[in-house]
């Protein structure tokens, strides 16, 4: 399907229209937070006045969780259970999106790229319900969410292109215990990526450069 001008997003499922969106500082607990810190403190160095920070809290799309989720993991480092509130299977697309929930055991990945020590060997996959449409000459990259309140799991990055699920497996963290995924947790933050070579020139700075800077 040729797509020239427009990045889509669909969902299956109608009820989960608003778990993507634009990223929006509001997005974040701990931005409220800050935002009270700065008022007090608006001389000196602070988050908010970081040009890095707020420019990809700002910049992109998030998907969030779309119900509660128990995750379950007994300490030995390769499996975990999950409990769900609704199995999409049984939805009327549900031979197509499976579980919400599903995995990638450890000879995916772990078996070449060993994790973490802290980290699951088996990847945790949110099967969602949501589909793209991505424009010719884009990419979509997929990264863990910036700056993310949450750190008990960590998205994967790829890209993608075409018309593509946005399935997202996720590196968990704790490898022992019961965590409750609260619906609306953001899971993966996407930016739009134009697909365009450039010229690329590596060298060593002189006093221009330096003069630059130092402005």
């Amino acid at each position: 399907m040729a797509n020239k001008g427009k990045l889509i997003f669909k969902t299956f499922i109608p009820e989960t229209f608003d778990t993507l969106q634009k990223i929006k500082p509001t997005d974040y607990k701990w931005f409220a937070k800050a935002v009270e810190d700065f008022k007090k403190k608006e001389q000196g160095t602070h988050i908010l006045k970081c040009p890095g920070v707020n420019s990809i809290i700002k910049t992109g799309w998030i998907q969030k969780n779309y119900q509660d989720l128990k995750i379950i993991t007994n300490g030995d480092g390769r499996t975990f259970k999950c409990i769900m509130t609704y199995d999409q299977i049984n939805h009327k697309y549900g031979k197509l999106m499976s579980n919400y929930i599903s995995d990638h055991p450890p000879e995916m990945f772990d078996k070449f790229r060993p994790m973490n020590t802290n980290t699951l060997k088996t990847f945790i996959k949110f099967q969602t319900p949501w589909i793209a449409y991505i424009p010719d000459g884009y990419k979509l990259l997929q990264i863990p969410v910036s700056y993310s309140d949450e750190n008990t799991f960590t998205a994967a990055t790829g890209f993608l292109k075409g018309a593509c699920h946005l399935n997202v497996p996720v590196y968990w963290h704790q490898l022992r215990g019961e965590h409750i995924l609260k619906k609306g947790t953001p899971i993966c933050q996407y930016l739009l990526i134009k697909d365009n070579d450039i010229e690329t020139e590596i060298s060593c700075a002189n006093d221009n450069d330096y003069n630059i800077f130092l402005k």
